[in-house]
């Protein structure tokens, strides 16, 4: 499917594993641009492997922890040419409703809405 990305910049948050990596793998195997994202520099680095051996495609990474404003003034500053945005980030915990405090609940909101 031709997606018509080519040449187009993406950065897809929480991209090292799981959905994200494969939204990522999808879109560079459109020929996007990939910048793949995750906390740490070796899951990053791996993610990023594991790309370039399914497609051969070049991919960029970024090491940082989306929830913080300081990584994301970061990403800006290294990538300010990004065109589409995957804000695949996201936690939970497995708790009933009941259990999940008020504090839970902001800092739920902070990390998948406002990251």
């Amino acid at each position: 499917m031709d997606l018509q990305l080519t040449g187009k910049t993406a950065f897809i948050s929480g991209s090292t594993a799981g959905i994200g990596l494969a939204i990522a793998t999808a879109l560079a195997r459109e020929g996007t641009r990939v910048i793949v994202n995750g906390r740490t520099t070796d899951g990053v680095r791996e993610a990023i492997e594991a790309i370039r051996r399914s497609i051969g495609h070049e991919v960029q990474g970024f090491a940082g922890d989306m929830s913080l404003a300081q990584s994301a003034a970061e990403l800006l500053q290294r990538h300010p040419d990004v065109q589409i945005l995957v804000n695949n980030l996201g936690i939970f915990e497995a708790k009933s409703f009941e259990e999940i405090s008020d504090e839970d609940w902001r800092r739920f909101f902070e990390v998948n809405v406002l990251s």
